[in-house]
Formats: C-alpha cells, sequence, structure tokens
C-alpha cells in the first residue's frame, strides 16, 4: 500500500466513478483501476462495489476512506513541513570544540547560528581532542572539530586548514626573532597538556627524533591552567594562536615560531557517517565552515600563513 493508491482510492470515492477520478487525477482511467485492484489485492478485501453507475464504498473501503483521508493529510503536512524546514530549520545541534579552538570559534559560531536560524539551538561542547571521536561515533554530538583526524569506521569529515603551533611565554621571557630550533627549546622549562594530547605527542616525538630531552616541570588537562602556570613563570607552553589569542592581544603572554614542521596539525570538520542529517545539522555545519575560512585568515592560525606573529572525504576520528 502506498500514497498513490490511497490518492487514487480516495479520488474514486469522492467522484463515485473512476473515469472522473482519473479526470481529476490527470491520470489514464485503466491506471486508476490497476491501482485500486492492486490495493484490493494487497489487503485481500474488496473496497468498491462497482456498477454501470460507478462506484461505492463497501465497509472495508469506508474504514479504508477516513484512515485514507488522515494518512493523506498527515502527508501532504510533512511535506509543508519540510520546506519550512528548509527555509528555517529548527532543533538542537551539539558541536563538539577542542578548548583552544572553542575560544576562537565558540562564541562567533553561537552569535551567527542565532542570527542566521533563531530555531536552532546550540549547544557547546568543550572536550579533549583525544575524546572528540568518542563523542561524535556514541551519537553524543553532532558535529566536532578534531586535530590530527585517522581514518575509523562510522565517521566522516573533511579537512579544515593546517593550524601553526607556537612557543607561548610571559611577556619578560627572551626570545629570538628568528624560529626556536629544537636545541634551544630543549633548553627551556616546559608546561604542557597532560597525556593523552597531541600537542605534547607532537613536542615529544620532535625531541626524540633529534635525541633531545624534553624537561617538562608541569603539566596540566586544561589551557587556563596551561596559561596560568606560565605567567607565573614555571615554564613555556606548545599551543595554537586560537588558544592564546585573548591573551596575545591583551600583553599577559607572547609567542615565537617554532623550527620543526611537526610544529603543526590539521584540523577536521567531523559527523557520523548516517544518511538520517537534520537540516539544522546541515546549516550549523555550513556556517562553522564559513567562520573557519573567515578566521583562518589571521596570519597567526594557518600555518601555511603564518609570518612574523604580533604580539597582541573519507571516515576520520581524533588520535591522542
Amino acid at each position: 500500500m502506498d500514497l498513490k493508491q490511497l490518492r487514487y482510492f480516495v479520488k474514486a470515492v469522492e467522484y463515485g466513478n473512476v473515469t472522473r477520478a482519473s479526470e481529476a487525477l490527470h491520470v489514464a482511467q485503466p491506471a486508476v483501476s490497476q491501482q485500486i485492484r492492486n490495493l484490493e489485492s494487497e489487503l485481500g478485501t474488496l473496497l468498491l462495489e462497482r456498477s454501470t453507475q460507478g462506484v461505492a464504498p463497501t465497509a472495508s473501503g469506508r474504514t479504508l476512506h477516513r484512515h485514507a483521508l488522515e494518512l493523506l493529510r498527515q502527508a501532504d503536512r510533512t511535506g509543508e513541513l519540510l520546506r519550512q524546514d528548509a527555509e528555517s530549520p529548527e532543533g538542537k545541534v551539539s558541536v563538539g570544540l577542542p578548548s583552544s579552538t572553542s575560544r576562537v570559534l565558540a562564541i562567533p559560531l553561537a552569535q551567527a547560528v542565532r542570527e542566521r536560524y533563531p530555531g536552532i539551538v546550540i549547544e557547546l561542547i568543550e572536550a579533549p581532542t583525544a575524546d572528540l571521536h568518542n563523542l561524535i561515533a556514541g551519537g553524543r554530538v553532532d558535529l566536532a572539530i578534531v586535530a590530527d583526524a585517522v581514518e575509523t569506521h562510522g565517521v566522516q569529515a573533511e579537512h579544515l586548514l593546517s593550524e601553526a603551533l607556537y612557543l607561548i611565554a610571559w611577556p619578560e621571557f627572551e626570545l629570538p626573532r628568528e624560529p626556536i630550533a629544537l636545541s634551544a627549546l630543549a633548553t627551556m622549562p616546559m608546561v604542557l597538556p597532560s597525556a593523552p594530547n597531541t600537542i605534547r605527542s607532537r613536542v615529544e616525538w620532535a625531541m626524540r627524533e633529534k635525541g633531545l630531552a624534553c624537561t617538562i616541570l608541569f603539566e596540566a588537562s586544561s589551557t587556563a591552567l596551561l596559561f596560568a602556570a606560565v605567567m607565573a613563570k614555571l615554564g613555556v607552553t606548545v599551543l595554537p594562536w586560537t588558544a592564546a589569542h585573548v591573551e596575545l592581544d591583551e600583553g599577559k603572554l607572547k609567542l615565537a615560531q617554532l623550527n620543526h614542521s611537526l610544529f603543526r596539525r590539521d584540523l577536521s570538520l567531523c559527523w557520523r557517517d548516517t544518511p538520517l542529517v537534520s537540516n539544522a545539522v546541515l546549516k550549523v555545519k555550513d556556517t562553522m565552515r564559513e567562520l573557519v575560512a573567515t578566521l583562518s585568515a589571521r596570519p597567526e592560525w594557518a600555518a601555511g600563513n603564518a609570518q612574523r606573529p604580533r604580539r597582541a572525504r573519507r571516515p576520520l576520528v581524533s588520535r591522542s
């Protein structure tokens, strides 16, 4: 039983004549008759009494007619709701962000969605990069920005940009004007994110490749604690510009480039690999793409654009 059969049947009952019903439907009369016979065959009951005067519903036909009218009204209403949703989507969309990225993207995203799509409610979830793939795969978040993503089943992603990582220090800390070599970094006291963490892994891999020791004096699971440690002069750290842009603009911290290819990471926009995606999620996804494209014009963010810093479709998931 499908909607076309029900529409043909309802029209036949309405007009009391299959020929007039076919004319109203702009369908050949034999096609209408065949669809009604198919419906009767599928349901195993006679729905119309046929005579030379026309057709009339049987008892079963009258029952089906009442239900068919309601089903067709619901179908028409569903189409109307879908058209409305295409223009003014509604619903809740959960977005996962690493703490560094959330500092530059979270509020602009919330503001843009509220302005463009007032029917969408944004839930922002800040989580370590190493945890974001579990949130996506488990359906806890609809979308997430993931650093250094790797292939996995059930999660789709697209690359957004390569993000530069910098040495971040307190204002009085002496830094050379040229990019800092690993040998110089090895002599500095360091405060780093707690493992597992992609940035910490990159620092340790780079040092290990050169046979250098990595002196970690303090570690913390949050960006705020790392900055507090740096401003307390416990050590320098390595983070992207997005994590420190407020403190840099306020002159509370300063940064310098690092001279090694490992001090950059890829950011990807990730979502669950499912054909059932709401229009609200699609609209938020497009908004996130636009915002990242706009914000990455800052030369400090995108690794390929970085100059001397100013003070002031495959399935993927994250790796630690």
